[in-house]
């Protein structure tokens, strides 16, 4: 089974990855641009990232754990591993919502 879905980091909204039986991972918001991957319990209570949990970015840059997380911004794209396997992907859709007001038109080349 997989999962699909987006994530924001405009709202609240904690989303969560069950990996193991005791192991959750979660992606939460701090602000507009940044968030945080971290590591729980079945019971959301967090744990220390585990060694055999990684993060990288689009480009294969490894991404340091800080204070038990990982930090991510709006503008990269992401892959988690967990035992040198991938199993999550994050992926920056790199595009603009636009709107125009009345009596501008647009067009696409």
């Amino acid at each position: 089974m997989t999962a699909n879905g987006c994530f924001s980091y405009k709202n609240a909204t904690v989303n969560g990855f069950n990996i193991t039986n005791q192991l959750q991972v979660r992606v939460e918001a701090i602000d507009n641009n940044v968030a945080k991957i971290y590591t729980t319990d079945e019971n959301g209570n967090p744990l220390p990232m585990p060694v055999n949990v990684s993060l990288r970015t689009g480009e294969d840059v490894n991404v340091p754990v800080y204070n038990n997380e990982f930090l991510i911004v709006w503008i990269e794209s992401y892959v988690l591993a967990v035992g040198g396997v991938d199993i999550l992907w994050l992926h920056n859709q790199k595009q603009q919502a636009f709107s125009a007001s009345n009596g501008i038109t647009a067009f696409s080349l």
